[in-house]
């Protein structure tokens, strides 16, 4: 009877195991996909082989991340990129919700001018679209002012210069472009499910990458909970360049990559 025992103790153990290493594998070749299509921006031939590979193991999971490709692809070739107002023809009720991505802020927890800039880009958007919720993301950033947070302080900035505090929505614990996705959607979805639709507003340079984070991110996120998805469908940007930022394909593949287990 022991030997039973152990002999089915160890048929479970090699089965977790596999189950595990599975797991690895599909993260593994997703990465490996990622890096391919990053090296020679979507040009490699083995991006496809990796998705076919991926699908061997988890049909759903190849399903998701080849639909992130295929916006990656979008958002660098074909996205425009509209500076400093939004398009005509979005949504004109609350389904629509105007979100605006932070900057880090100076040592001692003032803002930025690209921050101020994006704001100011935000609020010509918010009277464009009355009935829109305005979002403002991000965290602390401050290296010598832990009390202020990006969104805090951009959404004073916005009551200040006109914008109805009863359309502000604040997500003010994110510390990267990923985190503002991701908490922004967990916001949106629990708090005001009439949103279905995100114009992004940022820095010009950062309008691609932002737009696949965000539309990669809930689109992870939807798949894997089952939850309503939420499109990035158009844009405005403050037109301005940054040499700290100025490889933003480089900034594209790290948090593509860390989206993988996120």
């Amino acid at each position: 009877m022991r030997k039973i025992a152990v002999l089915f103790l160890t048929i479970c153990l090699a089965f977790t195991f596999s189950a595990c290493g599975n797991k690895r594998d599909a993260d593994a070749i997703i990465e490996d996909a990622i890096n391919a299509y990053s090296a020679t921006i979507g040009q490699d031939e083995n991006v496809e082989s990796y998705m076919d590979e991926l699908a061997g193991i988890d049909e759903d999971k190849a399903k998701l991340w080849q639909e992130i490709f295929d916006y990656w692809d979008y958002a660098n070739n074909e996205l425009v990129v509209n500076e400093g107002v939004l398009p005509d023809g979005l949504p004109k009720d609350d389904s629509l919700a105007i979100v605006i991505l932070g900057f880090e802020l100076n040592d001692d927890g003032t803002m930025q001018d690209e921050l101020i800039g994006r704001l100011n880009v935000a609020l010509a958007c918010a009277n464009q679209y009355p009935n829109a919720y305005v979002v403002c993301t991000g965290g602390g950033t401050a290296k010598n002012n832990k009390d202020v947070t990006e969104a805090d302080l951009m959404a004073k900035w916005l009551v200040e210069n006109g914008l109805e505090e009863s359309r502000l929505i604040i997500e003010n614990k994110s510390m990267t472009t990923l985190e503002n996705a991701g908490f922004t959607y967990q916001i949106l979805l629990e708090k005001y499910p009439q949103v279905k639709e995100i114009a992004l507003i940022t820095s010009s340079y950062h309008i691609p990458w932002g737009s696949l984070i965000f539309e990669a991110t809930i689109l992870k996120s939807a798949a894997e909970s089952n939850t309503p998805k939420i499109h990035i469908v158009s844009n405005a940007a403050y037109n301005t360049v940054n040499e700290k930022y100025k490889d933003v394909l480089k900034f594209e593949t790290m948090q593509l990559t860390q989206l993988i287990e996120y």
